[in-house]
C-alpha cells in the first residue's frame, strides 16, 4: 500500500484530494491544524499547525515510513490593503503558506526519497494574476512557486518529480450561490492521481488548471487582461 502525506486535508480542497487517494488504495496521513476525529479506514489524522517548525519536528519521529506522495496543500487567506493590513495577518500568511511548506519539505523530503515518490505543491493563479487587497496571499503563492521550482532542480536526479499546480477557481466552500462552474475538490484529486500515474520519465513540473467555462466577463480586449 502506498502512503500519501497531505497538509490541510480535513476540509475543502484537501479533503477532496484525500478522498480520491483513499479510494485509489492509498494510506493517507493528514497534518491538520484542527482534527475532525473522523474514523476512516487507512486515514491517520495528526493535529499539527505547520506554521511552527517545532510542531513539525515533534511529529517527525512518528512518521518514519516511506512517503510515495507528499502534497503541500495547507494555506490561509488574509485579504486587506497593504496600508490597512494587520501585521499579524501578514505574518500568519507567511508562516503558514510559505514557512509551513518549507518546514514540511525540510523534514519529510528524505521520506519521499526513500520511496522515489512524487511531491505536489498546490498553488494558485494568484501567483501570476494579482488583485487588490491580495498582497499577503499573492506574495506567498508566488514565493511558494519559486520554492517548488528550486526543489524541482534539486530532486529530479533522485527520481522525484516535483509538480506545482497553479489552480483557478475552486468550489471548496458553500457560498449559497451557483458555483457549479468552478473546479470541484475531488476533480483536483483526480487530476493529481492522473499526473502521478504517468510514466516516471514523464515530468510535468508546472500545471495550469482552471474551469472550462468560467463566468463570462462583459469587458473586452485589454480590459480583460486581469484574470477574474
Amino acid at each position: 500500500m502506498k502512503t500519501a502525506l497531505i497538509t490541510g486535508c480535513n476540509r475543502g480542497l484537501g479533503e477532496g484530494i484525500r478522498n480520491v487517494l483513499l479510494r485509489n488504495g492509498y494510506k493517507v496521513i493528514g497534518l491538520n491544524r484542527s482534527v475532525s476525529n473522523c474514523k476512516i479506514e487507512n486515514y491517520l489524522e495528526i493535529e499539527c499547525d505547520i506554521s511552527s517548525s517545532q510542531n513539525i519536528e515533534k511529529i517527525k519521529n512518528n512518521v518514519d515510513e516511506k512517503i510515495d506522495l507528499l502534497i503541500i496543500n495547507a494555506g490561509i487567506r488574509r485579504f486587506n490593503k497593504i496600508e490597512n493590513m494587520k501585521k499579524e495577518d501578514w505574518e500568519s500568511s507567511v508562516n503558514t503558506n510559505l514557512n509551513g511548506a518549507f518546514y514540511v519539505l525540510n523534514n519529510f523530503t528524505e521520506n519521499v526519497k526513500r520511496a522515489k515518490g512524487d511531491i505536489v505543491v498546490v498553488g494558485s493563479h494568484s501567483e501570476k494574476y494579482t488583485f487588490e487587497e491580495g498582497s499577503a496571499y499573492c506574495s506567498t503563492k508566488l514565493a511558494l512557486r519559486g520554492m517548488a521550482e528550486c526543489l524541482r532542480e534539486e530532486l529530479r536526479y533522485d527520481d522525484i518529480r516535483v509538480m506545482y499546480l497553479s489552480l483557478g477557481s475552486i468550489k471548496n466552500r458553500d457560498h449559497n450561490i451557483d458555483e457549479e462552474w468552478k473546479l470541484m475538490p475531488e476533480e483536483i484529486g483526480e487530476a493529481i492521481e492522473s499526473l502521478i500515474e504517468l510514466p516516471k520519465k514523464v515530468y510535468m513540473p508546472y500545471i495550469d488548471m482552471r474551469p472550462l467555462k468560467p463566468l463570462k466577463d462583459e469587458k473586452k480586449g485589454i480590459e480583460k487582461l486581469q484574470y477574474v
